[in-house]
């Protein structure tokens, strides 16, 4: 009853917007840029970073991640320590591209979203699943991923940990674990580590680590045999 009376009207849910701002500034330890608005249903992990003019709703962030300016993420789970760059966006809705004779939703969907339909039934999947059958979100970004500026991510697109995405790429398609894609549509380029050193990582899931055992082992992280001989070594004694 209080939620939908807040979103009645535009000055009250700038005012919820800037009161709830403020509580999970204190809380969660974030660094906000000026005109963020976090949706209400927005999960944060903590000792995250929105930077200027993005829009987050109906979304979850894990500790550490950021994303920059201008960008705009919803239905989306973020893992921990991920970057997200500007000019970010989730794309959602989707029409068909054969089969169907036209792509205009009057003919495939019965959401009306013109305010009329042709048909009674659903033909096409025009929004996707949630990722997981307990889960609210249709996006997926993994742990550690880095995304540079102006990509588009498509709805239903699952990229995996440790992935890297170029500027400028339209993501479509699940990406690999530890993978640099690129262009449009995002097509895989090469994997970041070799298979040996990406099948210790996914393992080992070091953001999973408490912050303290991080901290202590941060310089471990400029070299990844390193990385991986130290703690091959402590699992083993």
């Amino acid at each position: 009853m209080l939620k939908s009376l807040i979103l009645k009207w535009n000055w009250s849910v700038r005012l919820a917007n800037y009161v709830n701002k403020k509580r999970l500034q204190r809380k969660m330890k974030l660094k906000l840029g000026k005109s963020v608005f976090l949706g209400f249903s927005s999960v944060l992990e903590g000792h995250n970073f929105i930077n200027h003019n993005t829009i987050i709703t109906n979304s979850y962030m894990g500790f550490g991640s950021y994303v920059a300016n201008d960008s705009k993420i919803a239905k989306t789970k973020i893992g921990r320590y991920s970057s997200i760059g500007p000019r970010v966006i989730c794309v959602f809705g989707n029409h068909p591209t054969k089969q169907i004779v036209s792509t205009h939703p009057a003919f495939f969907s019965t959401w009306g979203q013109t305010g009329f339909t042709y048909t009674k039934k659903r033909l096409f999947p025009e929004f996707s699943d949630p990722i997981s059958p307990e889960s609210p979100y249709t996006i997926s970004i993994g742990n550690d991923v880095w995304i540079g500026s102006d990509v588009r991510i498509l709805d239903g697109v699952q990229i995996g940990d440790g992935a890297i995405v170029a500027a400028g790429s339209v993501v479509t398609k699940n990406i690999a674990p530890y993978s640099i894609v690129g262009g449009v549509p995002a097509k895989h380029i090469k994997y970041r580590f070799t298979e040996p050193q990406v099948s210790f990582l996914k393992k080992y899931k070091w953001w999973e680590k408490p912050q303290d055992w991080i901290i202590k082992n941060a310089y471990l992280f400029a070299d990844i045999e390193q990385f991986m001989e130290q703690n091959n070594k402590r699992d083993d004694s």
